[in-house]
């Protein structure tokens, strides 16, 4: 029986990293994948603004949004995703001294904005430290210290698929020429194996990785 994984995350380019992430990791196992917010049009298409602001606040929404949801349609699991470029101005210090403690604060955070009886146990986090970017890094660079960054990671991606005329515009990263360049990006690394190297190289990713593991 296939199960169902729902994703939150900040725009529908986080959807397209994170679902080859998982079917291509998880590839053994009958999966769905779908988007909960933002959702997609017809051609996917973003339906709608995007941003951390919206995660936060699809997950404290009074109606408890999600939870109707996630029932509705059977959700195994809940991705949540969110950048820590601008963890400050949803209440977490920014602090890579200790990923461990930096990591938890965040998901701390997100999950003290569910419903006291949301299921906490469909949750599974996706802390990109500091854009998912930079988890994509290894997909295309060899650079130890290129991969291992967290700061101007799209200008790093970039940099890699220049000459396949391929650019991801950061203030516009769900245009269709970004498309491209995604799909380009993913399509470089497919085998499980592949991608749990990619991984170690950024925290959140490994954690990401290690909660993958870890599902029935």
């Amino acid at each position: 029986m296939s199960k169902k994984i729902g994703i939150v995350s900040e725009g529908v380019s986080d959807f397209w990293v994170l679902r080859h992430i998982i079917t291509r990791y998880l590839k053994d196992k009958d999966l769905w994948v779908l988007p909960l917010n933002p959702k997609q049009t017809k051609d996917g298409k973003q339906d709608g603004p995007g941003g951390w602001g919206l995660v936060v606040k699809y997950l404290e929404d009074k109606e408890k949004k999600l939870m109707v949801e996630a029932l509705k349609e059977d959700f195994e699991y809940i991705v949540v995703q969110i950048d820590t470029d601008v963890c400050e101005e949803y209440g977490v210090k920014h602090d890579l001294t200790d990923m461990g403690a930096f990591w938890k604060n965040v998901c701390d955070n997100l999950s003290n904005r569910l419903p006291e009886d949301f299921d906490r146990s469909k949750l599974i986090f996706a802390i990109c430290i500091d854009e998912i970017e930079c988890w994509l890094i290894p997909f295309v660079d060899t650079n130890r210290k290129d991969c291992e960054s967290t700061n101007r990671c799209v200008n790093i991606v970039n940099k890699n698929i220049k000459g396949k005329d391929l650019f991801i515009d950061a203030g516009n990263k769900n245009s269709d020429g970004a498309k491209s360049a995604y799909d380009y990006i993913l399509k470089q690394k497919k085998k499980p194996k592949d991608i749990k190297e990619c991984s170690v190289h950024n925290y959140g990713f490994t954690l990401f990785i290690e909660q993958l593991d870890k599902m029935e």
